[in-house]
């Protein structure tokens, strides 16, 4: 925090807080611009230090121009107009004070030659230009060809001069400042070539990059905010590609016209920027909460602000506990507790808050009287919280990604069938490496959160490489769970690799990834000879090929299943519609169609209301317990059958009901916004087609945004995965088949596919129906 700090003051102390400094001659001297980027993991406080520096420039003397963006959105024309330039409409007075200095400017470089004197006064904003201008009778012409000059490299800028030049004229003023606040042009400016409204994100980077050419022309101070950079890597690809270029050129423009440019972004995305941007920015890593600053930070939270005594100068700097009277309170946690919870969490804020809430939780439910809570249960919290996942769908997992991938691998009692492996045997698989013993070894492992476990781990990877001999062996470690910050980089060193985090988004993607990096050391270092390589390669394909072609053959087998419980529900929904009781159903049905979503909306929840079934398969296997026909289907006697059930499998029961419930009010909710909406737009004005877009008010766009992430952010905390154990009912003591232990990856995926993300595309969807309607 200090230092960005130090960078803000050092920018607005370039300025002076009266204006611009001018020179001699009278023009306006210029500073060279900032642009800071702050890098850190998620809950490290890069969003709080932004807002931080945005309440700096809010509280400097002079109050610059600032545009603050909470996240980048693929609808950036709405963002531009909604948010973007709502400041910049409060200040048209200034806006048109700048374009006047601007403008002198502009008219000064024409009269350099012919009238120094005149010149110099217009410099120095002693004439007025408009005045000159019609005495010397410069035309619009002339102001757009210097514009053009001007903007050359920072925009397409051939509308934006054309505009431009045309707030010189009164006649053009309104229709031009209502084309720059993001509205459709009026067609007088269609009719000079300037035909799209600022919409998209080439526009919006272009718009940006013009206002902070001409702030910066003047000696102003301007400032862009940016949370959240990592967001439109998730775009689609011509959209993400459009962001980087346009996000590169405006960083250059802020950087040489004199603006100051913070965005906050995670390490691993800043580095899919080109190097030429890296070039230009200053990166600064939020530090790590020190003792103090976490006692302060919990007590806070617990209790408010007024529990916290002021430190001084000591906040920032590490030191033992110090006396009493300076330790803030932290009941029901010790100042020892919460110093565990921060060497757990790397002083991280939110994870600190994060592991503090569920410790808690934890203690509660301890039978007896209240107790301080203490690191056994901040152990047990942690695990509750971060090991969503048992070892055997973690090691199911990774044997996944093997079965696709073009890797032969051995579990450890396939290596150590006729042999003794001692230790080594703890290892999930082992992927040879060409032909000379080369071999990659993977390990997994519950959460990290004691040095003893990390001991354990080591013996694990020198059993590992003892057993592989003088051959080349790259170990990859799993974590299921949660790996404390204070042991990633003694585990790495101890492993030699980086180690995984389970996650069920992104776990896939990263052994995948680390696997083929391993694969390639391994080849670079190895003994073998090229033709040796491109047979191991050959024959990895060929493996491939077949275990591709039995992931398909049982995908069409849960497909076929899936279709046959559809069809059986669509009949059981045909047959409540007739015979007895068919006014009632029918009643019914009409109701429900009559709160139906538009198809668009209606596709996204029927296709997670699908997903869950399809884990779950339970009414489809209670039909078959209780269906005469199947019952004595190959059998020549019939016996009564008992389902099974397991403690699992209650909970499980738990999580599909609680996800339906929360699926449909987040369904029933959308309606109701989307039917208010309407109703609400219908007296809105039309577009410039007169065809009657509708578009929601801020305050609506808000709720639905609010009404999405609460359903995203509570579907997070169900653990899904949970619902594979309701396909395995069945008679009790019956262990399940190889073909459905093999399709729980395809459930799997296709639940995490439909209900990842629901409320992003439902949002997005409601919308686009919104204005279409």
């Amino acid at each position: 925090m200090r230092i960005i700090r130090e960078q803000v003051r050092g920018y607005l102390g370039d300025h002076h807080a009266d204006g611009p400094e001018k020179r001699a001659d009278g023009s306006v001297r210029r500073v060279s611009g900032r642009a800071l980027a702050l890098v850190g993991d998620y809950g490290s406080g890069k969003s709080h230090i932004a807002y931080s520096v945005a309440k700096m420039l809010r509280d400097a003397r002079s109050v610059p121009v600032m545009w603050l963006i909470d996240e980048p959105v693929l609808d950036f024309g709405t963002l531009y107009s909604d948010r973007l330039v709502s400041d910049l409409n409060n200040q048209k007075a200034e806006f048109y004070e700048i374009l006047i200095d601007y403008y002198s400017d502009v008219t000064a470089d024409s009269l350099e030659r012919t009238d120094k004197d005149v010149a110099a006064g217009l410099r120095g904003h002693n004439l007025d230009p408009q005045a000159v201008i019609e005495a010397y009778t410069l035309s619009e012409a002339a102001i757009r060809r210097d514009l053009e000059r001007r903007l050359k490299g920072i925009t397409d800028h051939g509308k934006f001069s054309a505009a431009l030049a045309m707030l010189q004229f009164p006649e053009f003023q309104d229709a031009v400042w209502e084309w720059l606040m993001g509205h459709p042009p009026d067609d007088i400016l269609v009719e000079r070539g300037i035909d799209q409204p600022i919409a998209g994100v080439t526009a919006v980077f272009d718009a940006l990059a013009v206002f902070a050419f001409l702030y910066g022309q003047a000696g102003r101070r301007f400032a862009l905010i940016i949370d959240s950079v990592e967001k439109s890597l998730d775009w689609p690809q011509d959209q993400r590609i459009a962001f980087m270029q346009g996000f590169e050129r405006l960083v250059s423009v802020y950087v040489s016209v004199g603006g100051l440019l913070v965005f906050c972004v995670l390490p691993d995305a800043l580095a899919e920027f080109p190097e030429s941007l890296h070039e230009r920015i200053r990166p600064i890593r939020p530090t790590s909460l020190t003792n103090v600053e976490t006692w302060q930070l919990v007590s806070h939270y617990l209790r408010g602000p007024a529990s916290v005594p002021m430190t001084g100068s000591d906040a920032g700097k590490s030191a033992p506990v110090p006396p009493t009277p300076a330790v803030p309170d932290v009941t029901p946690f010790t100042p020892e507790s919460v110093e565990y919870i921060r060497t757990l969490a790397g002083g991280v804020p939110r994870r600190v808050l994060k592991l503090c809430h569920h410790a808690w939780q934890v203690a509660a439910r301890r039978p007896g009287p209240e107790r301080p809570i203490d690191d056994v249960a901040i152990r047990t919290a942690v695990r509750e919280a971060f090991q969503t996942a048992t070892r055997e769908h973690v090691r199911a997992t990774i044997e996944e990604v093997l079965e696709t991938g073009p890797w032969r691998y051995q579990t450890s009692a396939e290596r150590f069938a006729n042999r003794r492996g001692g230790p080594a045997t703890e290892a999930d698989f082992w992927i040879p490496v060409g032909r000379s013993g080369a071999t990659i070894a993977v390990i997994s492992s519950d959460s990290i959160l004691l040095n003893r476990q990390v001991d354990h781990l080591k013996d694990l990877v020198d059993a590992v490489r003892a057993d592989a001999g003088n051959s080349p062996v790259i170990v990859l470690a799993v974590v299921n769970g949660y790996l404390a910050a204070a042991f990633r980089e003694p585990l790495a060193n101890v492993v030699g690799t980086k180690p995984i985090v389970y996650d069920e988004r992104r776990f896939r993607t990263m052994l995948r990834n680390a696997i083929q990096d391993a694969v390639a050391r391994l080849e670079n270092a190895g003994r073998d000879d090229a033709l040796a390589l491109l047979q191991d390669r050959l024959q990895g394909i060929a493996y491939q090929q077949t275990n591709m072609l039995e992931y398909l053959q049982r995908i069409d087998g849960r497909v076929e299943r899936f279709d046959s419980a559809s069809s059986a529900r669509l009949s059981e929904m045909l047959r409540l519609m007739s015979g007895q009781g068919e006014g009632a159903a029918r009643g019914e049905w009409a109701a429900g169609a009559s709160r139906r979503l538009p198809e668009e909306i209606q596709r996204h929840f029927d296709r997670a209301f699908d997903a869950v079934g399809l884990m779950s398969g339970v009414p489809t296997l209670f039909r078959d317990a209780f269906d005469p026909k199947a019952a004595a289907r190959g059998r020549s006697e019939v016996h009564p059958r008992r389902l099974g059930f397991t403690a699992e499998q209650f909970q499980a029961v738990g999580v599909a009901v609680l996800l339906e419930k929360l699926l449909e009010a987040f369904r029933d909710g959308v309606g109701e916004w989307l039917r208010d909406a309407q109703s609400s737009a219908s007296t809105s004005g039309e577009g410039a087609s007169g065809e009657g877009v509708r578009y929601p008010s801020p305050a609506q766009e808000r709720s639905l945004q609010v009404m999405c992430r609460t359903y995203e952010i509570t579907a997070e905390m169900l653990p899904v995965f949970r619902l594979e154990s309701l396909a395995a009912f069945g008679i009790a003591g019956r262990e399940s088949e190889p073909l459905e232990q093999r399709s729980r990856s395809f459930r799997r995926a296709e639940a995490e596919d439909a209900l990842s993300r629901l409320g992003d595309r439902v949002f997005k969807s409601t919308l686009s129906c919104l204005r279409v309607s």
